[in-house]
């Protein structure tokens, strides 16, 4: 066997480095962004309060539940309340995780002010038709609703 010499391994060696060079570069013209979050949707439930007169009621609170399914139950995430106005409008403004429920809950918090009110609630049903201006990435769109409720007057017992 003849002896190969250091030369033209070496230049051997360098062909195959470029040649691999050249390769692992060529599987690298696709980039691709690794998405981290959570998909999320933005809500706005607008809406009033009036009573069995057709007037505005002030100071209700307004509670917005958030419906979530998994693992075999149901549960509801908490949207800090807000209160109407005294033309008895509201408008709930928050960001959330994307569903297909959620509970809106009018409750009469301050007493006998505005006379006594019995709580009221009401469901909304989503849909994907629901979401507006979804980009196709964690954001799923928004969903603005209008609920309006008609409360009544707590018999004095």
């Amino acid at each position: 066997m003849k002896k190969i010499s250091a030369s033209i391994l070496k230049s051997v060696n360098c062909l195959l480095t470029g040649i691999l060079m050249l390769l692992g570069f060529s599987s690298c013209d696709q980039v691709s962004t690794d998405m981290y979050g959570t998909p999320h949707a933005n809500f706005t439930i607008k809406g009033k309060v009036v009573n069995e007169e057709n007037m505005p009621i002030p100071d209700i609170e307004i509670t917005c539940l958030v419906g979530h399914q998994g693992d075999n139950k149901s549960e509801f995430d908490t949207i800090p309340p807000v209160s109407t106005s005294p033309t008895g409008t509201f408008s709930c403004q928050f960001e959330e995780f994307p569903t297909d429920k959620l509970r809106i809950i009018a409750t009469d918090i301050d007493g006998t002010r505005n006379g006594s009110y019995e709580k009221d609630s009401t469901d909304l049903a989503l849909s994907s038709d629901d979401y507006k201006g979804d980009k196709g990435d964690w954001f799923n769109g928004s969903v603005e609703k209008e609920i309006n409720f008609n409360l009544k007057r707590k018999e004095k017992r």
